[in-house]
């Protein structure tokens, strides 16, 4: 599966908003350069791909090798991050003043918010952001520095890289439609000469499309969490309660608020419920069945499936529509634009390895 790798490189590109842990171990990862990549770097870097590709490509975890992939995937991004930073810093690239205030404050919007994403004072945001420097042993202007450097990074991949990166024709984004249209409706030729990367990329591509065409409903639910296995009189309890909030609901309390406190899936509580728009083939069959039925508004009876009991309403009902050139032809241009640019920085990447010096201490990650 190679598409981890131009995932990798795609997202470097764009991962340059500033991080702030500068934990600092004696074991080192790798040497880029004599920079050292350090273990706590590249522990983190693992951490974060991992959690990335649980939210964009589950499925990827069931490849034998996921563990390796994901290994080198996080080295080789620290790796590019390295040579990158360190050819900005060879070219002199300058950062502003003010593009350097601004960075600053980019990172600090983290903290305007809490933990439920409610607004917070501009005092306790200050606070926030500096008890985190503090925890990561970082003053402000070894933080100030980092952000240029990333800055700088920036400036080199839209000046140096992007400004390469063709932009498509367009029988180029319409012969790329045409197989999207093909692949979404389970035609298999359209992957015809294509190699691995390129038809898995295809098929993301196709199947995002194939969501936003297809009948959908927009679903709201409050989960009564059992164990599949639990015993007879776990389960009838869960179902018990998740009757008497039923109960409620029917007497008029607000879904959303009785969500928030009923909900054991906390993610979505949060939301009211929402779990945002579904297509079929995403939820439990036995949601789906009463997700596509009911009526707008109206509210089920306990739904049992291996979570447990849901309580589930849909706000809104959108039907099947036909994938149209014209609709998609600009988003289609982005993806195309934004392929070319990865490949641009793959080849700019791959000549900054030919004359750098790379020692990784990492066994089997070579």
């Amino acid at each position: 599966m190679k598409i981890i790798n131009r995932i990798s490189v795609l997202a470097l590109a764009a991962a340059l908003a500033p991080q702030l842990n500068a934990a600092v171990m004696e074991e080192l990862a790798a040497k880029v350069n004599n920079e050292p990549v350090m273990m706590s770097e590249y522990s983190k870097t693992k951490d974060m791909l991992v959690s990335q590709y649980r939210a964009a490509m589950p499925d990827f975890f069931k490849a034998k090798d996921a563990k390796e992939q994901i290994e080198k995937a996080a080295m080789d991004k620290l790796i590019d991050e390295a040579l990158l930073r360190q050819k900005a810093e060879a070219m002199k690239i300058k950062v502003y003043d003010r593009e350097l205030d601004l960075g600053v404050a980019e990172v600090k919007k983290r903290f305007s918010r809490d933990e439920n994403n409610a607004p917070v004072s501009d005092d306790a945001a200050e606070t926030a952001f500096a008890e985190e420097l503090k925890k990561d042993g970082m003053t402000l202007g070894e933080f100030r520095e980092r952000i240029k450097k990333q800055l700088m990074v920036r400036k080199l991949v839209e000046e140096s890289i992007r400004a390469k990166a063709a932009l498509p024709k367009e029988e180029e984004v319409r012969s790329y439609f045409e197989k999207i249209k093909a692949a979404v409706l389970g035609d298999k030729t359209a992957f015809a000469g294509m190699d691995e990367e390129a038809t898995q990329d295809l098929m993301a591509v196709a199947q995002r499309f194939k969501e936003f065409t297809a009948e959908r409903v927009r679903v709201r639910h409050i989960l009564f969490k059992l164990d599949e296995n639990a015993p007879i009189t776990e389960k009838n309890k869960a179902l018990k309660k998740a009757e008497d909030v039923k109960k409620e609901l029917d007497a008029g309390a607000d879904f959303e608020d009785t969500a928030l406190r009923y909900s054991d899936d906390k993610e979505s509580s949060q939301k009211g419920g929402d779990l945002g728009y579904v297509i079929k083939g995403m939820l439990p069959k036995e949601l789906e069945e009463k997700a596509f039925g009911l009526v707008l508004g109206e509210i089920s009876k306990p739904i049992s499936t291996q979570f447990g009991y849901h309580l589930i309403r849909v706000d809104e009902k959108r039907i099947a529509q036909k994938l149209r050139y014209e609709t998609v032809k600009d988003d289609l241009e982005q993806l195309l634009t934004q392929a070319n640019f990865g490949k641009e920085l793959a080849l700019y990447l791959k000549n900054l390895r030919k004359d750098a010096k790379i020692e990784n201490f990492i066994a089997g990650n070579k």
